[in-house]
């Protein structure tokens, strides 16, 4: 079995779910897939060592409507649990341990955290204070992890927020992924991830730093003025991401990819891997730092006072291949 096969089975089991939650189960059980095949798993392994999608979704059907929502409170008590959270919310701060973080936004409504704790393994922290939104999962005692124990709704943490939070955003995680899609308005934006692979799509932060130590970064047209995003060991990637002020792009053992870049301040490095990508502009406007040790590369060094952009392209055992389109 194939994973369209087994995600098609399961969506038909649940069919008569909401829309919305239908499609959240299909991305976490796609995510799954893709994380075990992140830490060397082949598509048949993975398959073959989940439960079947009838199994499952007779687990999902036990466990459907469970979750404890945990909602900022207004200042006005008549309306409670219903004001706009980007008049009243400026920060948002979710730290989980163990857990899978996904931020979805909705038309309008307060800041919402979707969360099932279990009863002495997980410990809440929940307050609203001076506009900051705060929420700090921990767990009791030592626990052991694998992709795999990633199954079931209490190992994952969604955020909600309103289309129109302008706000700042910050996500931490260690040994779970994150994933976010639809932010439109951040001011700024830090997310972080020990263990995870990160995901970010169809976002607008004016400020946005990205860290992942032993795991991949995924940006997909993602916008603002700056970006950092930084991995210790795996791929980063960003296709059709525009942050004029500055675009830096690192790992240490792994490929740095870009599509479509734009940005006046342009940084791409890695130690072991590739670096290659389209950069959107004139290349008589960029001043050229490019070095590998061990690889070929397309570029050639330009320093020119008159040029007020820069470009800079770093490897020691990989290739640089990096185009220009205007």
């Amino acid at each position: 079995m194939k994973r369209e096969e087994y995600l098609k089975k399961l969506k038909f089991e649940l069919i008569d779910l909401p829309a919305e939650d239908l499609e959240q189960i299909e991305d976490f059980y796609e995510e799954l897939i893709y994380d075990g095949m992140d830490q060397g798993y082949s598509e048949e392994e993975i398959l073959a060592r989940l439960e079947t999608p009838e199994e499952v979704a007779k687990k999902i059907r036990a466990e459907y409507g469970g979750l404890m929502v945990y909602t900022a409170k207004s200042a006005s008590k008549e309306n409670a649990q219903e004001y706009e959270s980007s008049t009243l919310i400026h920060t948002v701060k979710v730290e989980t341990e163990n857990l899978r973080i996904r931020v979805r936004t909705v038309a309008e409504g307060p800041v919402r955290v979707f969360f099932k704790p279990k009863e002495g393994r997980d410990i809440i922290t929940f307050e609203e204070k001076d506009g900051v939104f705060s929420f700090c999962h921990e767990m009791k005692g030592s626990v052991h992890l694998n992709w795999l124990n990633f199954l079931w709704d209490d190992n994952i943490l969604v955020l909600e927020l309103p289309m129109n939070y302008a706000g700042t955003l910050s996500l931490r995680t260690t040994n779970g992924t994150i994933k976010a899609a639809g932010l439109a308005n951040l001011a700024a934006g830090e997310v972080r991830s020990n263990n995870g692979t990160i995901r970010m799509e169809n976002c607008q932060a004016g400020r946005l730093h990205i860290t992942s130590n032993n795991a991949r970064i995924e940006l997909s047209n993602v916008r603002g003025e700056e970006l950092e995003a930084s991995a210790g060991n795996g791929l980063v990637s960003a296709k059709e991401c525009s942050f004029p002020e500055k675009l830096s792009l690192q790992t240490q053992n792994g490929a740095v990819s870009g599509r479509n870049l734009i940005s006046d301040h342009i940084s791409m490095q890695t130690f072991n891997g590739v670096v290659s990508g389209t950069v959107i502009g004139n290349p008589a406007d960029y001043n050229i730092n490019s070095t590998t040790r061990n690889g070929m590369n397309n570029l050639e060094n330009v320093s020119e006072p008159g040029r007020t952009k820069t470009l800079l392209a770093k490897t020691h055992n990989g290739r640089i291949q990096i185009e220009f389109t205007m």
